[in-house]
């Protein structure tokens, strides 16, 4: 019984508008907006540098932009990475496992240079990079490799 997995190929088009609608309002509202917050629903809020903040279980958690803009882009990726393509084949197959395959290599490559080389505070930062690092090289080569296919080169 075969099962595919991917998303309709519509999706590709609709995963790209969330991807860049989201780093563009991320953008736009830390240009226009640095210091713009709103509170959202939190199973879980603690926040030990701030006294005055309501701690606890269920609680309003005041937020900024960067809790909207992940999911979106998270989203976005998704479904730009894991949407058939418009002929979707044996090879297109082989390709998209051989991307996968290579993105997990090279992110875990550098999230172990990451974990090595960067210390303190800073380094909190690493584990949430890593799956976008992750489905953006997949995206990117991926892409390219269905580029040079269809361009015929091997390169």
């Amino acid at each position: 019984m075969k099962k595919n997995y991917l998303f309709p190929h519509r999706f590709q088009i609709i995963g790209w508008v969330v991807a860049i609608a989201a780093v563009a309002v991320y953008v736009a509202c830390r240009i226009w907006f640095p210091d713009w917050r709103f509170n959202i629903p939190a199973l879980y809020y603690d926040f030990p540098f701030l006294d005055d903040k309501e701690e606890g279980f269920f609680v309003m958690a005041d937020t900024g932009i960067l809790t909207v803009a992940i999911p979106l882009f998270t989203i976005g990726l998704l479904l730009i990475g894991f949407s058939k393509e418009k002929v979707e084949d044996e090879f297109v197959k082989s390709v998209r496992e051989q991307s996968l395959v290579w993105a997990t290599y090279v992110t875990a490559a550098l999230f172990i240079l990451a974990t090595l080389l960067i210390h303190g505070f800073s380094y909190t930062y690493v584990p949430y990079l890593v799956f976008f690092v992750f489905l953006i090289l997949f995206i990117v080569k991926f892409r390219i490799e269905l580029f040079r296919a269809n361009k015929g080169g091997t390169q």
